[in-house]
C-alpha cells in the first residue's frame, strides 16, 4: 500500500508539464491561472448544490442534484492538478482524478436518462398560472349566478311575504282582503314571468356559447388547410403561367378557398375568437363613414333616416369590426323589405339602471352608447326571433343567404363587453338595439406607417415554430422566397432548444397559438427571457386569449390571422421587423 502511494506521488521519471509551454512565462501563467479559476469555481459549485439540496428536501431529483455536484468536483480537482503539473509531473495522480471524474460523469448520465420522460413532462409556471386562472373565473361565474339566484328567491320571498302580510292586517273587511289578494297575485305572477325571462336567458347564453366554441374550434382547424390550400395555389400559380388551363384551374382552386375562409372568419366572429384591435371609437364618425356604402347597398327603393345624438360618448372598439355590425344589420333590414320601407339608424347616450339590469342576465348597469338600427319589414314571429342569432340559421331561401349575418353581430356585440336586444312583431318591422359600455377617453389621430427601410429586413433571421408539417413548409417557402433566412422548429420545447444551439443572431420569432406541449404565448416568454432583442410575430386560425397575451397589450407583438397569402405574411413580418 505505501509502495502504491510512493508510486501515485512519484514525479522521477516524468518531465514537468511546463516543458510543453517552453517555459514560456505567458503561456505557462495564462494555462495555470485558468485552471485555478476553473477549479475554484467547480469547487463552489457543488456546494451551493448542496445547499439547494438540505434546504429544499421536497424536491423530488435531489440524488442527481447530489450526482452532478460529485461529477463538479471531481471536474474541479483535474483542472486544480492541471496547474500543479506545470512544476509537479505527478501524472499517475492525475490520470486516477480522470478516472474518478470519468466514473462520477456516468453515474451522473446513468441517473439522468431515466428521469427525462418525468423531467419533459413538468408543467410550465405559465401552463400552471393559466390553468388557475381559468379555475378562478369559472369559480367567480357559478359564484356569481348562485348569488343572483339567491337574491332572486329571496326578494320573491320578501314580497310574498309582504303581501300575505298585508292580507292578515285586512281579514275584516272582506272587498279589500281581496283587492290585496288580487294585487299580491298579480305581483307574483309578474315576478315569476321575470325570473321565468332570466332563467331563459341564461339558457339561451349557454346554448349561444356552446355553440360558439363548436364553430371556434372548427374554424380553427379549417384555417389551418386553408392556409396550405391557399398558399401552396399561390406557390402553383406561379408556375404555370403558360398553361392557360392550369391558370385558370389554380384561379378557381384560389376562388374557393378565399370563399372558405370568409366563411371561416364568420364563424371566428361569432365564437368570439376573431383577434380584434380596439381603440376609442366615436359611432357617430363609423356610421357617417359607410353612410353612402349603405345607401348603395339598400337601393333607391328604401328611404335611410340617420339621427345621430349630439356629443356622444366614446366607445372602445375594433372600428372594422363595428363597420361590420352596421352593414349586417342594414343588409338584414334591406332583406326584410322586399316592397321598400324605411330604415332608421340612430344613436344616443343612455345609462342602464339596477332594475333594468336585474330583468336582463348579461346587462350591467352604468353609462352605455346605444345604437339602434330599426326597419318597417315583415318583421319576426316569436318561434323566430328565438333562432335568429343562431349560426346559419336563415328564413331566406336556399343560396340567398348563409345565416351568419346577424350571428357575427351578436358575436362582436358580445366580444365587447355589450348587449343586443331585438323587438319585432310581424308585419310591423324590427328594431335591434346595440348597447357598447361607454369610456371616457379622446379619440386618438390616425397614425400613418412608413415604408423606409425594408429592403435592409429582408436580410433578417426569423425563427419559424408550427406544428401542421404544411403550414410550417409553406411560411417557409413563402419567407424565403423573399430573402429571409428562416430556422424552423415543430413545438415549443424544440424551437428553445434550437434557440441555445444557434449561434447567429435571430431577429424575428413567428409562432402560431395553439400548439401541443407549449402554447405560442409561453414559448414568446421563454424566448424573450433568452434573448430580449427578439421580435413577437403570433399567427393562428383563431386565438381566445389573444388580446390578454401581454405582447400584444403592450405593443411588443403583432398577430397574423390564417389563413394568410405571402403578400400578407411579408407585409407582417416587414411592421413586426419594424416594431
Amino acid at each position: 500500500m505505501v509502495e502504491f502511494f510512493r508510486k501515485l506521488f512519484s514525479t522521477d521519471i516524468f518531465m514537468p508539464h511546463g516543458m510543453c509551454f517552453a517555459w514560456d512565462p505567458g503561456v505557462l501563467w495564462l494555462n495555470v491561472v485558468s485552471d485555478s479559476l476553473i477549479a475554484a469555481s467547480y469547487y463552489a459549485i457543488p456546494f451551493l448544490l448542496f445547499y439547494f439540496v438540505k434546504k429544499r428536501r421536497d424536491v423530488a431529483f435531489n440524488p442527481i442534484f447530489i450526482a452532478f455536484g460529485a461529477f463538479i468536483l471531481a471536474c474541479g480537482t483535474t483542472h486544480l492538478l492541471g496547474a500543479i503539473t506545470v512544476w509537479t509531473p505527478a501524472y499517475r495522480l492525475d490520470g486516477l482524478v480522470k478516472a474518478i471524474t470519468a466514473a462520477a460523469s456516468a453515474a451522473t448520465l446513468a441517473m439522468l436518462i431515466p428521469m427525462m420522460p418525468a423531467l419533459v413532462k413538468l408543467p410550465s409556471p405559465s401552463e400552471l398560472a393559466w390553468a388557475n386562472d381559468a379555475l378562478e373565473k369559472e369559480v367567480g361565474e357559478r359564484r356569481a349566478a348562485e348569488a343572483e339566484v339567491r337574491r332572486m328567491n329571496a326578494e320573491l320571498e320578501q314580497r310574498v311575504a309582504a303581501r300575505t302580510a298585508e292580507l292578515a292586517e285586512s281579514v275584516a273587511l272582506q272587498k279589500h282582503a281581496a283587492d290585496s289578494l288580487r294585487l299580491a297575485n298579480d305581483d307574483l305572477q309578474r315576478e315569476m314571468q321575470r325570473r321565468h325571462e332570466v332563467e331563459d336567458q341564461l339558457i339561451h347564453a349557454q346554448k349561444m356559447e356552446a355553440v360558439g366554441r363548436l364553430a371556434g374550434g372548427v374554424a380553427h382547424d379549417f384555417n389551418n388547410l386553408l392556409t396550405a390550400i391557399l398558399g401552396y395555389t399561390e406557390l402553383l400559380h406561379g408556375r404555370v403561367e403558360q398553361d392557360p388551363d392550369a391558370l385558370e384551374y389554380t384561379a378557381e382552386v384560389r376562388r374557393a378557398a378565399e370563399r372558405a375562409s370568409d366563411l371561416t372568419n364568420q364563424l371566428l366572429a361569432f365564437s368570439r375568437r376573431r383577434p380584434a384591435s380596439p381603440q376609442v371609437v366615436d359611432l357617430n364618425r363609423v356610421v357617417r363613414q359607410i353612410d353612402k356604402m349603405l345607401r348603395r347597398i339598400i337601393g333607391e327603393d328604401i328611404d335611410l333616416e340617420v339621427r345621430l345624438a349630439p356629443d356622444l360618448w366614446r366607445v372602445m372598439v375594433d372600428p372594422a369590426h363595428m363597420d361590420q355590425v352596421v352593414m349586417n344589420l342594414a343588409v338584414n333590414s334591406r332583406d326584410a323589405m322586399p316592397d321598400g320601407g324605411k330604415l332608421t339608424i340612430e344613436t344616443a347616450n343612455v345609462r342602464l339602471t339596477d332594475e333594468y339590469a336585474a330583468g336582463h342576465l348579461e346587462a350591467r348597469p352604468g353609462p352605455y352608447v346605444m345604437m339602434a338600427v330599426s326597419d318597417t319589414g315583415i318583421g319576426m314571429d316569436t318561434a323566430t326571433q328565438g333562432r335568429v342569432f343562431e349560426p346559419f340559421f336563415t328564413t331566406k331561401e336556399q343560396g340567398k343567404g348563409t345565416g351568419l349575418g346577424l350571428s357575427i353581430v351578436y358575436g362582436i356585440v358580445k366580444q365587447n363587453a355589450g348587449g343586443i336586444m331585438m323587438y319585432s312583431e310581424p308585419s310591423r318591422g324590427t328594431v335591434f338595439k346595440i348597447y357598447i359600455p361607454a369610456v371616457e377617453a379622446p379619440v386618438p389621430a390616425a397614425l400613418a406607417e412608413g415604408e423606409e427601410g425594408d429592403r435592409g429586413l429582408r436580410n433578417a433571421t426569423i425563427l419559424l415554430v408550427e406544428d401542421e408539417d404544411q403550414v410550417r413548409k409553406l411560411a417557409r417557402a413563402f419567407l424565403e422566397r423573399q430573402g429571409y433566412r428562416v430556422v424552423e422548429a415543430a413545438s415549443g420545447p424544440e424551437a428553445l432548444k434550437t434557440l441555445e444551439e444557434y449561434a447567429g443572431r435571430i431577429d424575428l420569432l413567428l409562432t402560431d397559438m395553439v400548439m401541443p406541449q407549449m402554447n405560442g404565448a409561453a414559448l414568446a416568454e421563454r424566448v424573450k427571457a433568452m434573448r430580449p432583442e427578439i421580435r413577437i410575430l403570433f399567427m393562428s386560425g383563431y386565438t381566445e386569449v389573444g388580446v390578454e397575451i401581454p405582447e400584444l397589450l403592450s405593443g411588443e407583438g403583432q398577430f397574423l390571422q390564417k389563413p394568410f397569402s405571402a403578400s400578407t405574411l411579408d407585409r407582417k413580418v416587414r411592421e413586426a421587423l419594424r416594431g
